[in-house]
């Protein structure tokens, strides 16, 4: 694990960095939620935050084992301090937000609230196209150093992911993440989905987490060759997307 973490830290230092300091963070997140029994919506004001702690670690952990492969250097440190500066961004506000009382995300109360709402979604959504476009180039990237497989999974992991990142504007437009109900209703532990209701954030989620999965699936495979990591993230995609549209549909996911 030390050895994973020097070569992360050796290929981009800001988001080795970042995903370190998130790390750190998720664990005092905790620690606080111990003492602060305060509720939001039915759960405790630092669950999102600490949900958003750790999804930011693994994500800042993620990608420069990818860009490592990148043979565009300057483009490369620019996405990492980017994407650095917009992970820290969502998380200072979301946590600010929990600090206050307040919902960090479709809070259209009073001035500030709504602003920063936008602000979040402004940066985001700047970073997910950035990373999209990142996606894109890999397909420049010659299989070299990395095998056919590992490279498509990478490629088509960061598209599958900036796709369903790109569904927080459902959300956002709809100021809600449940179909069919209210939000706050009765939901899974610790990831707070609704048992009663659609709940566009599995889809979210899932898709999100295609930029470990994937890959994970040609490592843990062993396969060498392009079609199977093509074939699992088409499959992925698909499976991702029939979450959406049960979540749509109003349906829960149990």
């Amino acid at each position: 694990m030390k050895t994973l973490f020097a070569r992360i830290q050796n290929i981009s230092p800001a988001l080795y960095y970042c995903g370190v300091a998130h790390l750190v963070l998720f664990v005092l997140l905790i620690i606080v939620a111990q003492f602060d029994h305060r509720q939001l919506m039915g759960i405790n004001l630092w669950t999102k935050p600490i949900k958003f702690a750790i999804s930011i670690a693994i994500y800042c952990l993620t990608w420069p084992l990818f860009l490592q492969y990148f043979p565009f250097e300057q483009l490369k440190r620019r996405f990492a301090r980017f994407t650095a500066f917009a992970m820290t961004f969502e998380m200072v506000a979301i946590a600010s937000q929990a600090a206050r009382g307040q919902l960090s995300h479709y809070n259209t109360s009073g001035i500030y609230n709504p602003l920063l709402f936008s602000a979040m979604g402004i940066v985001i959504v700047s970073q997910t196209f950035f990373a999209l476009y990142m996606g894109i180039r890999f397909f420049r990237v010659k299989p070299v150093q990395i095998s056919p497989a590992l490279l498509w999974a990478i490629r088509l992991g960061i598209i599958i992911a900036c796709f369903f990142s790109l569904e927080g504007g459902l959300m956002a437009s709809r100021l809600a993440h449940t179909v069919g109900a209210a939000d706050g209703g009765p939901g899974l532990p610790f990831f707070n989905w609704s048992r009663i209701a659609g709940d566009l954030r599995i889809a979210h989620f899932m898709g999100l987490h295609a930029l470990q999965i994937v890959p994970l699936f040609v490592i843990i495979s062993g396969t060498k060759n392009a079609r199977p990591a093509i074939v699992f993230s088409f499959a992925f995609f698909v499976g991702v997307s029939l979450l959406l549209t049960n979540a749509m549909l109003g349906r829960p996911l149990f």
